[in-house]
C-alpha cells in the first residue's frame, strides 16, 4: 500500500527551490531541510488526523515532535534548525500569518564536547610518506600530492576537488594562491603554504608530462576510462583511510580528509597565528565555528603552567 502523499508537497518543493536558488544551499543541505519538514508534517497528520495548519502550530507541537524522534543531540539540533528555517520561510516568503515562530523558546540540545581528531605535523609527515611509497609511482605521487595539498591549504574536500586551472594564481611562474568557492557559493582567496605550493607544483608537472586532456579540473584522473573527470569524494576518503592504516596512525579508522583541515588549523594556532586569521583562511563566517578546530596542546599547557613564578622557592 502506497503512503498517503503529503498535501504540502508543492509548498515543500517551493521551499527547496528557495533554499537552493535564493540562499545558495547545496542540494544535499536543501534535501535534509526538506526531509525534516516532511517528517514533522507526517508526524502531525498521524497524531492529529489532519495536515498541520502552519499558523496554528505551537511550541508544544515542536517539543512533542522532537521527543518522539528519540534521537541524539546532534540529530535533534539539526531537526530543530530545519523547522526554524521552515517557519521563517513560511512567514517571510509564503506570507502566512504566523504571529510567533513556534521554535522560539525550544532550546537546542547541548552536544557532548569531544576533542576532534587531528594530526600533529610529524604524524602528517608519516601519512605523506606512506602515501608516496606506493607500488605504482603514478598513484604514489597522486595520493601524496593531494594529501599534502589538503593539509597545506586547509580546504574542504569538496572545495579542493572543485578547483580548476582558472582558479590558480601564479607568482613568478609558481602557484601562489587559489580562488575557492566555499559553502553558500562564497568566494575566498587562499594563499598557498610552502607545503601546498610544492605539492601542487609537482602534481601539475606530472599532469603535463602525462599529456592530460583539456579537463578544467586540477585534481582529475590522468588515465583510464575516467580520464579528465575529477576525483570522487568517496574514493579520496577511502584512500585516506588506507594510507592512514599503512602509516600506522592511531585511530586510523577516524582519519578523514576533513581531519587534515582540523590539523591545518591546529598547526597554525600552535605556530602562534591568531584565530581571526585562521577563520579567514578556513572560510568560516562565524569565529565560534573556528574555535572547534583549535586545541591547546599538552606541551603548551605545561609551558604555561611553568611560566608562573614560584613564590615558595
Amino acid at each position: 500500500m502506497n503512503p498517503t502523499p503529503d498535501p504540502h508537497a508543492e509548498l515543500f518543493a517551493r521551499f527547496r527551490r528557495y533554499l537552493e536558488m535564493e540562499e545558495g544551499r547545496s542540494p544535499r543541505t536543501a534535501r535534509e531541510y526538506l526531509m525534516d519538514a516532511a517528517l514533522f508534517s507526517r508526524w502531525f497528520r498521524e497524531r492529529h488526523g489532519r495536515p498541520p495548519r502552519w499558523e496554528e502550530v505551537g511550541s508544544q507541537h515542536v517539543r512533542a515532535f522532537l521527543a518522539s524522534l528519540q534521537a541524539g543531540p546532534a540529530r535533534m539540533g539539526r531537526v530543530l534548525a530545519s523547522l526554524r528555517k521552515l517557519f521563517r520561510y513560511l512567514a517571510e516568503v509564503e506570507g502566512l500569518p504566523i504571529l510567533k515562530d513556534p521554535t522560539e523558546g525550544v532550546k537546542r540540545p547541548k552536544l557532548p564536547r569531544r576533542l576532534p581528531v587531528y594530526l600533529t605535523p610529524p604524524e602528517v609527515a608519516r601519512l605523506l610518506e606512506a602515501a608516496y611509497k606506493h607500488r605504482s609511482p603514478r598513484v604514489g605521487l597522486r595520493d601524496w600530492a593531494l594529501l599534502a595539498f589538503l593539509y597545506g591549504t586547509g580546504l574542504r574536500l569538496s572545495e579542493a576537488l572543485g578547483l580548476t586551472y582558472g582558479d590558480i594564481q601564479y607568482q613568478d611562474g609558481i602557484p601562489h594562491a587559489v580562488r575557492v568557492r566555499g559553502k553558500g557559493d562564497k568566494e575566498r582567496v587562499v594563499v598557498l603554504s610552502p607545503t601546498a605550493q610544492r605539492a601542487l607544483y609537482q602534481w601539475l608537472k606530472h599532469r603535463n608530462l602525462e599529456g592530460h586532456p583539456t579537463s578544467p579540473y586540477i585534481w582529475s584522473h590522468t588515465s583510464g576510462p575516467r580520464r579528465g573527470e575529477p576525483f570522487s569524494a568517496r574514493a579520496v576518503e577511502a584512500m585516506v583511510k588506507r594510507v592512514a592504516r599503512k602509516a600506522g596512525l592511531k585511530d586510523w579508522q577516524r582519519i578523514t580528509p576533513h581531519k587534515l583541515r582540523h590539523s591545518y588549523a591546529s598547526a597554525l594556532v600552535e605556530a602562534g597565528r591568531g584565530i581571526e586569521e585562521v577563520r579567514e583562511l578556513l572560510g568560516h563566517s562565524s569565529i565560534s565555528t573556528t574555535q572547534v578546530y583549535v586545541h591547546v596542546s599538552r606541551r603548551r599547557l605545561e609551558e604555561a603552567a611553568r611560566a608562573l613564578p614560584d613564590v615558595l622557592g
